[in-house]
């Protein structure tokens, strides 16, 4: 048998390799089976479906901020508020809260996509880790140990500054938007420390308990300290063993419980310092980096005419497709369930910031067998495939990152001039309540101050502003500055993958 082979060392595959041979050339089934796989080439993996659902999952948590500056209780008590202690029965929530580790798991599954699908070795030397180093797959057809055997090390300056290409530009523009209007238009109060201001401009505020100046901002630190882990993360995953990969993601969902939980039983309420630390959301992250790699495992068994790697728990919530529809259908389902469940109980007063915990805290494991179905070429005629690859959703998703970034600037401008029309004898058909209202809404002391509120039916119209809004800064700002910043790409013989699409 070839040297480097056995149940330790890792095989490196190309992308249409012949099926295995029974002769001496050919690496064992024990190896490919039990033993890390490396590849020499990429393989098509669509990921339209994601995009779809990352525009999703943004479009349901502004929605749900919208909501909490709307009276939808008025709608189902126009009489006045019904309260249960303080809460507002009636109060629309949709657990927005629960969609965001869908975006950090989409995170790491797609820069594995994009970045490590090629197999990478971890660098020797600080000056390699932040310069890289280019393949040299004709010193070695196979892997040893992963040691220097001609692999690529990926460069984590050109990674970072790709992603500072795409996420820095909206970050700073929506902090200093706050800081421009903050003051006159949303009556903020502006007194950020000198400590802060360093903070927010080094990108680091949640590492050390801190908001940016926009209180939405904080999933861009926390996706920066993701960034910086990834050149490290993507070699030590790529060199987990094929059938052990979902039993890693499963281990880090057990990990994020502990974290989380662990955090909260600690630091006690607010639990969402706890949500904003970065290492407290790094397993998630990890997961979706492992997600990653079970498909890529999956797609290139797939080319190779061999099985795909036996799953390591025999119970999946795949089997949701009950064998009557697809699983990628059956877990949307369940989602919607959960959801529409908490949100539900939370606007019965029976749970509220309870259940919002709850649904960050256990729906990660959902997405990652979400994700993993949606990204199913068998799975591919499914309804809720056909949706999210749809080319609206994907539209969606292009101009989500923005969307995002800037929903909660526009809810508070849009309170204020609502606010001061109806101080001016205008538009009082649009506002309902008043100062005896209690203030159970987190909009009133971050926007206004004031009792006026939009009536029921406001948040979908305000909805539609926010996609404008994202649109205009995604088409006329957003690409514009990152394409200037992004650095050019660099052809290099058998080193793609090293760098890879953004």
């Amino acid at each position: 048998p070839r040297s480097g082979h056995g149940p330790f060392s890792p095989a490196l595959r190309g992308e249409m390799s012949a099926p295995p041979r029974h002769d001496a050339e050919a690496p064992t089934q024990h190896t490919a089976s039990t033993g890390p796989i490396l590849y020499k080439t990429k393989v098509a993996v669509n990921t339209q479906a994601l995009t779809g659902m990352r525009g999703f999952a943004v479009m349901h948590v502004a929605f749900n901020h919208a909501c909490t500056l709307s009276d939808s209780a008025s709608f189902f008590f126009p009489d006045g508020p019904h309260l249960h202690g303080t809460c507002v029965i009636g109060q629309i929530q949709l657990m927005g809260a629960g969609s965001l580790g869908f975006f950090f798991l989409i995170s790491g599954f797609v820069l594995v996509i994009g970045y490590a699908q090629i197999a990478l070795r971890p660098a020797a030397t600080c000056r390699e880790f932040a310069a890289g180093s280019p393949a040299d797959f004709a010193s070695s057809s196979s892997v040893v140990g992963g040691g220097r055997s001609g692999l690529p090390v990926l460069s984590a300056m050109s990674f970072l500054r790709s992603r500072f290409a795409r996420l820095g530009p909206m970050y700073y523009l929506a902090n200093l938007l706050v800081v421009m209007i903050g003051g006159r238009l949303l009556r903020n109060q502006l007194e950020y420390t000198p400590y802060q201001i360093v903070l927010m401009l080094t990108c680091t505020s949640t590492w050390f308990f801190e908001e940016p100046f926009l209180v939405t901002l904080w999933t861009i630190p926390v996706l920066f300290f993701f960034y910086l882990c990834f050149p490290v993360l993507a070699p030590w995953i790529q060199r987990i063993p094929p059938r052990h990969v979902r039993g890693i993601a499963i281990a880090m969902y057990g990990l994020n419980i502990v974290l989380y939980g662990g955090g909260y039983t600690l630091l006690g309420y607010p639990w969402t310092w706890v949500r904003n630390f970065p290492p407290a959301r790094l397993p998630v992250f990890v997961m979706g980096m492992c997600c990653a790699m079970q498909r890529l495992h999956a797609t290139h068994a797939r080319l190779e005419g061999r099985p795909s790697p036996t799953e390591s728990c025999p119970t999946r919530l795949g089997l949701l497709g009950c064998g009557c529809m697809h699983p990628v259908t059956g877990l949307a389902i369940c989602w919607l369930g959960v959801t529409l469940a908490s949100s539900l109980a939370a606007s019965a007063c029976l749970g509220g910031e309870a259940l919002r915990y709850y649904n960050e805290l256990f729906l990660p494991m959902l997405f990652y067998e979400w994700v993993y179905a949606a990204t199913d070429p068998d799975q591919s005629d499914s309804p809720v495939v056909r949706f999210f690859s749809s080319r609206p959703m994907v539209w969606l998703g292009d101009v989500s990152m923005a969307t995002y970034m800037l929903h909660y600037l526009v809810l508070g401008v849009l309170a204020r001039f609502i606010e001061l029309s109806v101080a001016r004898g205008l538009m009082r058909k649009f506002v309902t309540g008043g100062p005896s209202w209690p203030p159970y809404r987190f909009g009133q002391a971050m926007f206004s101050g004031g009792g006026s509120w939009f009536v029921w039916w406001t948040p979908w119209p305000s909805v539609l502003v926010f996609v404008v809004v994202g649109w205009f800064f995604t088409r006329f700002f957003e690409v514009p500055v990152g394409n200037l910043l992004r650095p050019a790409r660099r052809k290099a013989p058998g080193a793609e993958g090293a760098g890879g699409p953004e």
